[in-house]
């Protein structure tokens, strides 16, 4: 179960983007002029992406933390169901 949960934790952490993303994309914006009219809704766009990428972060968190929880409450419960046909 521990590497379960190992390999649940690796599966969800945080993973930076290449260093070579922020040059691309900003050159893109440079080259499209569409964009500069736009800036406006295309940054509301950005930041409700950003809040749902965060919210779904958040959610895989939550959910991580729930299973790992139901896994150690299960254990115990099978330890006490031992204890008790054991007496």
């Amino acid at each position: 179960m521990d590497d379960l949960e190992q390999q649940l934790r690796n599966a969800l952490a945080r993973k930076d983007a290449p260093d070579w993303f922020e040059a691309k994309v900003l050159a893109a914006a440079r080259r499209e002029p569409a964009v500069q009219a736009r800036r406006p809704a295309l940054w509301q766009q950005q930041r409700a992406a950003l809040e749902r990428a965060r919210g779904e972060e958040a959610k895989a968190r939550l959910e991580l933390a729930l299973k790992i929880t139901s896994m150690k409450l299960h254990k115990i419960e099978q330890k006490l169901n031992q204890v008790e046909n054991n007496d």
